[in-house]
């Protein structure tokens, strides 16, 4: 009975994780559509923090931490996502320094914004690898609380 459990939770967990991976990932591609508004960066620096995990070693995440105001509706705003989900921190302080540089501070941008939620913006759109990565790790999930299931 506990592994039956087990199995059915895996394939619960996968199959929501996936769905909201999934509405993620339409945002993201939804953006495209969005009104541009222009916009001018306030901030731009690589962000780093130490690496979470148990292995005592010595390494570093980063991040673009890239802050940018616009005007939408009359209203002013700030955000801070390069894309809609942030990517987050990840190994490569190349890759943070690249997104840096194409967006330092002072520079004049193009501001995606949702006309239902103004607030919610972003520089660049469609989904992100990770948000893929992450599906195809559900399903690979699913698929293996399906087997257990099926495996008595």
């Amino acid at each position: 009975m506990p592994a039956r459990l087990f199995a059915l939770l895996l394939l619960a967990a996968s199959v929501a994780g996936f769905c909201w991976l999934w509405r993620q990932a339409q945002l993201a591609n939804a953006a495209r559509d969005w009104p541009i508004a222009a916009g001018v960066v306030e901030r731009s620096a690589v962000e780093w923090r130490q690496r979470r995990g148990g292995d005592n070693s010595d390494q570093r995440e980063y991040r673009a931490d890239v802050v940018y105001r616009y005007q939408a509706g009359g209203q002013h705003y700030r955000a801070g996502n390069i894309r809609i989900p942030d990517a987050g921190f990840g190994g490569s302080q190349t890759l943070a320094q690249d997104t840096v540089s194409r967006y330092p501070a002072g520079a004049a941008v193009r501001v995606r914004y949702n006309p239902a939620k103004p607030q919610q913006a972003c520089l660049e759109t469609g989904a992100h690898w990770s948000l893929r990565a992450g599906q195809l790790l559900m399903l690979l999930f699913a698929a293996a609380g399906v087997a257990l299931l099926l495996r008595r």
